[in-house]
C-alpha cells in the first residue's frame, strides 16, 4: 500500500472498552471459579481476571424473528460471541517486559495469522514486526484499516465467528418441521470459561510444585551429574504420570469423576485436552535437555528447567486445543437431546461435572508434581551410576520399558532407598530397623516421610540387607557364619539376589517353601519376592528413626 493510499483511508477510532453489562458477564465466569485459587504475577489470566478486562463486545442470546423462525442477534452482538482471547493484543505483547504473560494469547493469534495468511510467523508468543505486517496483510484483505491492536471484529474473523445480518424479509417456508441449531446459552460459555481456567491454574500449578523442589534441592549432599538420556527420560517419565494414558494421577481422577455422562465428555473435555499436553511436553522436555546441555553434563538443575519448559508448552498448546477444538464439541448436545437457553440445558449440566472434577483436582497438582519429579530424579541418579536395562516385566506397546540395573547394587548409592532388616524364623516376617538415602536434602527426605506412602508407592530403586537367624540341622554352623541376605528391586519391581551368603540363601528357600524337604535354587527368587512383599507394604513413617542421609 502507497503511503498516499494511506492516508486517504478513514481513521479508525480507538478500540471501545468494556461495557458494565461486559463486566456484569466477566464477573458470572470468576464467580464459577475457586477464588481461593493462587494464581502466579505471571499467569495468563491475570490482566483479565484481576485488573480491568480486555475490549470485549456483550453477548446476547439468539432471538426468534418471529416470522421465519431463523435465529437472529442485535447489531452489536456475533451468534457466538465468546470471550475472544484476541481482542486487545498490541504490537510488543509477549516481546516487552510485563506483557510475557500473554504469550499464549500472542501464539493463537500467530498460528491464527499463519492459517489466514500463509505467513510462516514462527509461533513463539511475541508480537513484533513480522507479526504486524502478517496482521496488516489480513486486515487489508478484508478492506479494514491496518492497525497494530487487534478488535473485536478482526479477533472474531480470525477464530471464524461470524455475524449473522438479517436477510431482506419474511421467506417463504416450505412444510414440514426445519432443523435448528441448539440454542445460544449464556450459562454453558460462562461454565466452560470457567473449566478453560481450572485448566491453566492446574498447569500454573504445576510449575510452582517444580520450583518448591528445586528449593528444597538447594543443598544436596553428594550432587552427582546425570546422563543425557536419562535425564530425559526421567523427566518424561514424571510427566507421564500426571498426564499420560498409563493412569495419569490428574487424567485419571477427572475422568473418574465424569463416569456415567457419556464418552464424548470424558474423550472432549478431557482426553483431548491432556493429549495434546502429554505430546507437547515429551517433546519439550527432550529440546530442553539439549539446550542446556553444557561442559559438566546435565544437571539437577537441567532436570527441572526442561520440566518446566515442557509444562510451560503444555499449557500453551492444551489453551489453543480448548478454544478451537474442545469448546466447540462440548457445545453440542447429544442426539435427541432436549436443549434450552437455560442452566438446565443437559450441556449446562455436563460442563459443570467437568469444571467440578478439574476443580477438585487442581489443588492437588502442586504436590503430585513436586511428588513424581523427586521418585524420577532418585532414578536418575540411580541409573546414572548403575546403568539401565530393559524391564522383563513392563513394557509400552512393543518397547521394553527402560528401568535401574541392580544387579551391581550397592548400599548407600545415590537415588537408591537402602533399608535395614532383621529376619527370624522365616515364616515370620521380617523387620525393618532403619532406611537411609544419599543424594537428596534434608528438606526431600522429610517431604517422602510425609506423604504416607508405602515404600512400593514411593516408586524408587530398592536395596534391603540384614541378619537372619537359621534353625536346620546345619543351623549351628550357618549361624556361626551369621546368615545375611542381601536383596534388591528396582523401581519396576525386577528382583535381584545381591550375593547373600549360603545361609542367607537356605533362609530364603525357607522362606518359600517352611517344610518342603527338597529345595530348589528357584525357591531363592520366591523367598526374595516374599521379603518385598513385607517390606513394600511398610512406611517410612514406621521405619525406627525415620529416613536418614548417607
Amino acid at each position: 500500500m502507497s503511503e498516499r493510499q494511506r492516508v486517504a483511508l478513514p481513521r479508525r477510532r480507538p478500540v471501545e472498552t468494556a461495557t458494565t453489562a461486559t463486566l456484569r458477564s466477566w464477573r458470572a465466569v470468576n464467580a464459577l471459579v475457586d477464588q481461593s485459587a493462587p494464581v502466579g504475577d505471571g499467569h495468563l489470566f491475570n490482566q483479565m481476571r484481576l485488573s480491568a478486562p480486555a475490549p470485549l463486545v456483550q453477548r446476547k442470546e439468539p432471538q426468534s424473528d418471529g416470522m421465519t423462525g431463523a435465529f437472529t442477534t442485535g447489531d452489536t452482538a456475533p451468534t457466538d460471541s465468546a470471550i475472544n482471547p484476541l481482542v486487545g493484543l498490541k504490537r510488543g505483547d509477549g516481546l516487552n517486559y510485563g506483557t510475557w504473560d500473554l504469550r499464549p494469547r500472542v501464539k493463537l493469534l500467530q498460528h491464527k495469522l499463519n492459517e489466514k495468511t500463509g505467513a510462516g510467523l514462527n509461533v513463539d508468543g511475541m508480537w513484533g514486526p513480522k507479526t504486524s505486517a502478517a496482521l496488516e496483510t489480513f486486515m487489508l484483505s478484508r478492506s479494514t484499516v491496518p492497525a497494530e491492536i487487534v478488535d473485536q471484529d478482526t479477533a472474531d474473523a480470525l477464530l471464524d465467528r461470524r455475524k449473522e445480518t438479517p436477510g431482506p424479509g419474511p421467506q417463504p417456508i416450505p412444510p414440514g418441521p426445519q432443523p435448528t441449531e441448539a440454542p445460544y446459552n449464556q450459562t454453558l460459555e460462562d461454565v466452560l470459561d470457567a473449566v478453560w481456567l481450572q485448566y491453566q491454574l492446574t498447569f500454573e500449578g504445576q510449575r510452582n510444585g517444580l520450583h518448591r523442589l528445586e528449593k528444597d534441592l538447594a543443598t544436596i549432599e553428594k550432587p552427582k551429574n546425570t546422563l543425557v538420556e536419562v535425564l530425559k527420560d526421567a523427566g518424561k517419565a514424571a510427566l507421564d504420570a500426571l498426564l499420560g494414558w498409563g493412569g495419569g494421577a490428574l487424567r485419571g481422577p477427572i475422568k473418574a469423576a465424569l463416569a456415567g455422562l457419556g464418552e464424548t465428555i470424558a474423550k472432549d473435555g478431557v482426553d483431548k485436552v491432556f493429549d495434546k499436553a502429554q505430546e507437547s511436553a515429551g517433546t519439550e522436555v527432550g529440546k530442553k535437555v539439549d539446550e542446556l546441555g553444557n561442559e559438566d553434563g546435565p544437571t539437577l538443575e537441567t532436570f527441572l528447567e526442561a520440566q518446566r519448559a515442557a509444562l510451560e508448552e503444555a499449557s500453551s498448546q492444551t489453551q489453543e486445543n480448548f478454544l478451537l477444538e474442545t469448546r466447540a464439541k462440548l457445545r453440542l448436545p447429544a442426539e435427541g437431546e432436549p436443549v434450552s437457553s437455560g442452566p438446565e440445558d443437559p450441556r449446562v449440566v455436563r460442563a459443570k461435572k467437568l469444571l467440578d472434577a478439574v476443580k477438585r483436582e487442581r489443588p492437588q497438582a502442586f504436590q503430585k508434581q513436586y511428588d513424581e519429579s523427586l521418585a524420577k530424579w532418585a532414578i536418575a541418579q540411580a541409573q546414572s551410576k548403575l546403568g539401565t536395562m530393559d524391564s522383563p516385566s513392563m513394557s509400552v506397546g512393543e518397547d521394553k520399558v527402560k528401568t535401574t540395573d541392580m544387579s551391581k547394587a550397592e548400599p548407600g548409592m545415590p537415588g537408591v532407598l537402602t533399608i535395614e532388616i532383621e529376619g527370624t524364623r522365616p515364616e515370620l516376617p521380617v523387620k525393618i530397623t532403619g532406611a537411609k538415602i544419599a543424594g537428596l536434602s534434608e528438606k526431600t527426605r522429610q517431604a517422602l516421610e510425609r506423604q504416607q506412602k508405602s515404600i512400593l508407592d514411593l516408586g524408587m530403586p530398592r536395596y534391603a540387607s540384614g541378619k537372619v537367624e537359621i534353625n536346620t540341622g546345619l543351623g549351628s554352623i550357618l549361624n556361626f557364619t551369621k546368615p545375611t541376605i542381601r536383596i534388591a528391586q528396582n523401581e519396576t519391581g525386577d528382583l535381584f539376589e545381591r550375593e547373600s551368603t549360603e545361609g542367607g540363601k537356605e533362609w530364603l528357600k525357607k522362606k518359600a517353601r517352611p517344610y518342603e524337604e527338597v529345595l530348589t535354587e528357584d525357591l531363592v527368587k520366591e523367598g526374595m519376592r516374599m521379603v518385598w512383599e513385607e517390606i513394600d507394604r511398610k512406611r517410612l513413617s514406621d521405619v525406627p528413626g525415620g529416613l536418614k542421609g548417607p
